[in-house]
């Protein structure tokens, strides 16, 4: 009978190279859409990451640094 290799994640944690940046796609099929995020130091690195990952699948990429974004679910929102 053959061992199965234990699944347990990760040994180290990712390392952060800088500020993160929140990505988000288009196509001609609708309104832009969350694509996920990329570490980096700079926009312009942020930029390169994000055509390595994404930019042969999608018309348009936009990058915004995660903490000038906010979230909010307009139905819990109190003000």
């Amino acid at each position: 009978m053959a061992e199965r290799a234990s699944s347990t994640g990760p040994k180290t944690v990712r390392a952060t190279t800088g500020r993160e940046w929140e990505l988000f796609v288009s196509d001609d099929e609708g309104p832009p859409r969350h694509a996920g995020s990329v570490s980096a130091p700079t926009a312009d690195v942020a930029r390169e990451q994000a055509r390595n990952l994404l930019g042969w699948s999608v018309d348009d990429v936009w990058l915004c640094p995660a903490d000038e974004v906010e979230r909010f679910s307009p139905s819990e929102d109190s003000r």
